[in-house]
């Protein structure tokens, strides 16, 4: 069974760099696999990760990252610990098509409408009561070895972000949100990952 949105987002955190050159940058979504042990996908070379931050989804806590490692797409860091971890899909969770999915992240909402009164003061203290989880409840469109495709629109900011099957286990990280779906029907990609 799926766990609630509220438990998914409990284990989420938002990749941040408040004092970049282009300002305040929401980056991506990260979640929590183990206690202070972090994962999220991430496609730059180059990461000067001591400029970055992660938000704490629900308690706005704002922490340093350590220990940061990346490969073939991904990114795993050590910060500090919330309550809740999310468990990864096993060798033997196999994907199907039209499996129910769920996928969790967190748009970037810095150049929404909405927000424009603060963007010229941005702080990650600022930042957090205006993240929203978004939450797409599709189902596996399509799939290869290394990449998975679930039915439904992800936005710029979510990238990393869980995909559960309906176990509740971790089968993937969104990524590449964001992208335009016109005359086709919208389906946001996800990089499979399993224990």
């Amino acid at each position: 069974m799926i766990p609630t949105i509220d438990s998914i987002s409990a284990a989420c955190g938002i990749l941040v760099q408040p004092d970049s050159e282009e300002g305040f940058r929401h980056l991506a979504t990260a979640w929590q696999i183990a206690p202070g042990e972090w994962l999220c996908v991430w496609e730059e070379e180059e990461t000067n990760y001591a400029e970055l931050k992660l938000i704490h989804a629900h308690s706005g806590k704002v922490a340093d990252i350590t220990n940061w490692e990346q490969d073939s797409g991904l990114a795993g860091f050590r910060s500090e610990a919330t309550d809740q971890t999310l468990n990864i899909a096993g060798e033997g969770d196999n994907l199907s098509k039209r499996q129910p999915l769920v996928a969790i992240g967190y748009p970037s909402v810095i150049n929404h409408p909405a927000f424009a009164i603060h963007r010229g003061s941005l702080n990650c203290e600022r930042y957090h009561p205006y993240l929203c989880p978004w939450i797409i409840e599709g189902h596996l469109a399509l799939f290869t070895k290394d990449q998975g495709w679930i039915s439904g629109t992800g936005y710029h900011g979510m990238e990393g972000g869980p995909v559960l099957n309906d176990d509740g286990k971790v089968v993937g990280l969104l990524n590449h949100c964001g992208g335009e779906h016109v005359g086709t029907p919208p389906l946001s990609s996800f990089k499979r990952i399993s224990s």
